[in-house]
């Protein structure tokens, strides 16, 4: 139905919301083992406190603020403070918000795919404006007349995306000056369902860090467009209702249609997993052929990222690794004809909203599919993080979840060589772990043989600093920033470089500077 005839499903505080009656749940083992009731510290929750206090009515667990309880809900997309993560359980790793930072996370898999590029092809090409704008115009120069969908790098809720084919219309834009932007090329080959584009919103917690292990949740939001589906052309372009699947851009039009199924098939712009399986499936598909290689897509993501999440939470907390820390991340796949899962975004803090709005920034009622699905993801991510590691390990399901990553933190050949890099970064810097690099520190590398018998002098390695942090206008060297100069050092130290030889020559370089510095 339409936003204008729907039933109104009307839950205004913790009373109603435990008379609501909860959503159908697969059904799961029961477990003889009977957790402790436990509170949760609402003192920093969000758009998502209806969803919590739901939870804490249902399971009859406590609401605490200040600085106690035993999971502390942290709602905001940011949270720097983590000293309360050695006595409480807080819902964000420490790093997690760069890393899923639509920019960050094109450095990391462009860096990935020209290592790895079988390995890594999971995610349109991507190209950082403006340090790629070269690039990118030698891409668009071959005149293959490939469509492109650009976002804001700080962007959210589909503010500022549209799609181009040519250099004018990206540089064109107000924003790619002032506040950057990711250009990736447009998947022009979705798989269709009832006629729409739709993209999926998979929920995946990181339920630990040392060791990392992760779980997918088999239940999630499909979004689609609410116009019909038709191949991009210059004239259809701009039209975003069949092209661009965001909620907060699709809810505006006349045409969103609210469900209250949650099982069945249905003609809902947003849906569960469950009823869009068999909507996969009457339209002649294998959804399962399509999870299993979801679950592939966001494996190989864990393997890229691991080094990077010990790194930040090493640099938060030390050697002891104290922190009590997990996090539900929101992973964007857009499904093609070939039901190939593509990667579109990741997002640090997904909206755990209940309502659906009628407006923006305006509530609305209860939106029957979200309350199923996120009180699924949140109720069965604190049950699940409440036990230990080891115990996690041994799990391979929970309730909703099934588990991706098993603390196999080097599956694919070669991935070492990004933990030596962080090992060379944290000898430089004169500590174990340290957010950024300075100049004075980074010339230390002038010590090292390889460089030196390569005529490479401080002098040198001063001016090739001086060019890379200005590209960002800073005065210091983040971790990314130092994985390009030394692929820069390496290739003068070793010889040309080319894209077949780049990752041979730069973990030779690599395992070189790393013996050195033992």
């Amino acid at each position: 139905m339409n936003t204008t005839e729907e039933k109104k499903i009307e839950i205004t505080s913790t009373k109603d919301l435990k008379k609501e009656k909860s959503p159908e749940r697969p059904a799961v083992k029961k477990t003889t083992k009977k957790l402790r009731k436990l509170s949760i510290n609402t003192s920093y929750c969000r758009g998502e406190i209806k969803l919590i206090r739901y939870l804490i009515a249902k399971n009859g667990w406590k609401e605490v603020t200040g600085i106690n309880g035993d999971i502390l809900w942290w709602g905001q997309s940011y949270f720097e403070d983590l000293s309360l993560a050695t006595d409480i359980l807080i819902n964000r790793l420490p790093g997690m918000r760069f890393m899923a930072h639509k920019k960050t996370t094109g450095q990391y898999l462009n860096i990935y795919r020209s290592y790895f590029p079988e390995q890594f092809d999971f995610f349109p090409r991507t190209f950082l404006l403006p340090e790629e704008t070269s690039a990118l115009q030698a891409e668009i120069d071959k005149k293959e007349k490939k469509l492109y969908i650009v976002k804001p790098t700080d962007g959210s809720q589909g503010d500022g995306i549209y799609l181009c084919r040519t250099m004018k219309e990206i540089t064109s834009s107000k924003y790619v000056n002032s506040r950057g932007y990711v250009v990736q090329e447009y998947v022009d080959k979705p798989l269709i369902i009832d006629g729409k584009k739709f993209d999926l919103r998979v929920y995946v917690l990181i339920s630990s860090v040392k060791p990392l292990i992760a779980f997918v949740n088999k239940e999630g939001l499909a979004r689609f467009c609410t116009e019909d589906y038709e191949p991009p052309t210059n004239e259809n372009i701009r039209d975003v209702y069949k092209h661009l699947t965001n909620y907060s851009l699709n809810k505006l039009s006349e045409k969103y249609v609210l469900t209250e199924e949650t099982q069945e098939i249905n003609d809902g712009s947003k849906r569960t997993f469950c009823s869009l399986w068999k909507s996969v499936e009457k339209a002649g598909y294998d959804k399962d052929v399509i999870w299993s290689n979801i679950k592939e897509l966001i494996r190989k993501l864990l393997i890229g990222f691991t080094p990077f999440i010990h790194f930040e939470y090493n640099t938060a907390f030390g050697p002891k690794n104290s922190g009590k820390c997990f996090q539900v991340i929101g992973v964007d796949i857009l499904i093609d004809e070939n039901l190939k899962p593509w990667l579109l975004e990741i997002n640090n803090n997904p909206s755990l909203n209940i309502e659906h709005e009628l407006e923006v920034a305006k509530s609305g009622p209860i939106s029957p599919v979200d309350l199923m699905v996120k009180s699924m993801v949140v109720e069965d991510a604190i049950n699940l993080v409440r036990k230990k590691p080891e115990k996690q390990l041994e799990l391979e399901e929970f309730k909703s979840y099934e588990k991706v990553f098993n603390g196999n933190e080097a599956e694919i050949e070669g991935m070492e060589v990004i933990g030596k890099i962080l090992e060379i970064y944290g000898k430089l810097s004169g500590f174990k772990f340290k957010e950024t690099l300075g100049a004075t520190k980074f010339v230390k590398l002038a010590g090292v043989p390889i460089v030196a018998n390569a005529g490479i002098d401080r002098q040198s390695l001063d001016i090739l600093f001086t060019k890379i942090v200005g590209q960002n206008g800073t005065r210091q060297m983040d971790f990314l920033d130092f994985i390009h100069a030394l692929e820069y050092i390496a290739g003068k130290a070793t010889g040309t470089m080319s894209s077949e030889t780049k990752f041979k020559l730069v973990s030779c370089f690599v395992d070189c500077v790393h013996s050195s510095l033992k």
